[in-house]
């Protein structure tokens, strides 16, 4: 039964900060580009993901505890090793 708020699955806090890190550094990539194409001007592309390096981060954290929460999706990996 889908539960948000009690799960038998935890993420460890660092799992989601290194998950939030990779995921910004991808992100952050391609929204300088994306700004600097845009505009013609690479400090927009420099504006652009300041102001998204930060937002976004924080939202994406959010986002992932939230998701955290829940069991919907997941199941137990079976123990096949000999």
């Amino acid at each position: 039964m889908f539960n948000f708020f009690s799960s038998k699955w935890t993420e460890q806090q660092k799992r989601s900060i290194s998950k939030v890190v990779t995921w910004r550094i991808l992100v952050t990539i391609t929204n300088f580009f994306g700004g600097w194409i845009a505009s013609g001007n690479p400090w927009v592309g420099l504006g652009v993901v300041s102001f998204a390096l930060v937002v976004n981060s924080i939202l994406y954290w959010f986002h992932e505890r939230a998701w955290n929460r829940t069991d919907w999706g997941k199941q137990v990996a079976e123990n096949t090793s000999l």
